[in-house]
């Protein structure tokens, strides 16, 4: 297999908007870095690298911190870098919370298209297991599997939502993350909106940065495409639901720090489960 070069971005680029818990304006400038960086946050004069170690909290995002500063929903940003394969990269963050935007990774991997991508000269690190892996965390299940390249499969299931079952599956290509992955949007359920935004979360969510999914409205088509009475909007592409899920799983494995060479599968996934999948993968796994 040919080695792979570590990436950076060619130039800077800058982004702004509403934070979907906090509803607060957020901003954030992407620099290029030096190899071997990795991915860091930077807010408040306090670096926060995006490692596992930094994880302070999974509940509806990934939420990564150190000493007192913390930044949330980092997630699509770090699934569009990891989906690109921007190893090193400097992010300056205004505010608690990184922006929305549309409610996808497409406006993080324009943004970055758009500022190029830079090969640098040292290998990448990749993470490969030798054995297998398998657990269940309650009703939901995560197996992993030694293999030549990455694969990830991410299958959906919900009690209330029979129809919402669907499998998305990304093989590690750039234009495939761009086309298939990045433009799935942030989803809920119509009856988890009042709680969501009871527990205080969900104040900058609107139409324009979300799916929502009423499971009494649905019926299929041609096994394939929803009645857009399901939905709060047309979908942008069928199962949008488990490619968001897809696209967050990315985000979340993106905290080991390296590519991934590895077959791996999660039903039932969630910030939480992604994150243990992760650690998991780092206790066992091998740095090449």
């Amino acid at each position: 297999m040919k080695q792979q070069l570590q990436r950076t971005l060619k130039s800077s680029f800058s982004l702004e908007g509403v934070g979907i818990h906090t509803g607060s304006k957020g901003k954030i400038v992407v620099h290029p870095a030096e190899a071997s960086t990795g991915r860091v946050f930077r807010s408040s004069g306090k670096a926060i690298p995006a490692e596992l170690d930094y994880v302070v909290d999974t509940t509806r995002c990934t939420t990564l911190g150190h000493e007192g500063v913390t930044i949330s929903t980092v997630e699509h940003l770090l699934s569009a870098l990891a989906g690109l394969n921007v190893d090193n990269a400097l992010i300056e963050v205004e505010g608690s919370e990184i922006p929305i935007l549309d409610g996808s990774a497409l406006p993080f991997v324009e943004a970055i298209l758009s500022a190029g991508i830079l090969e640098q000269t040292q290998a990448a690190k990749t993470i490969r297991i030798d054995s297998k892996f398998f657990n269940a965390y309650g009703k939901s299940i995560v197996a992993a599997n030694s293999h030549d390249g990455l694969k990830i499969s991410v299958t959906t299931v919900f009690d209330e939502w029979e129809a919402g079952h669907a499998t998305e599956v990304y093989t590690g290509e750039t234009d495939s993350y761009r086309t298939a992955v990045a433009p799935a949007r942030t989803f809920a359920f119509r009856q988890e909106v009042e709680a969501l935004l009871a527990a205080g979360l969900a104040k900058g969510g609107s139409l324009d940065n979300a799916l929502i999914i009423d499971p009494d409205e649905s019926s299929w088509i041609d096994e394939v495409v929803f009645l857009a009475g399901a939905f709060s909007s047309p979908l942008r592409m069928p199962r949008e639901w488990a490619a968001h899920k897809l696209l967050d799983a990315i985000g979340d494995l993106a905290l080991l720090n390296s590519r991934i060479a590895m077959d791996i599968k999660i039903v039932r996934p969630g910030h939480r489960l992604n994150v243990d999948l992760a650690k998991e993968i780092k206790r066992i796994g091998t740095l090449a």
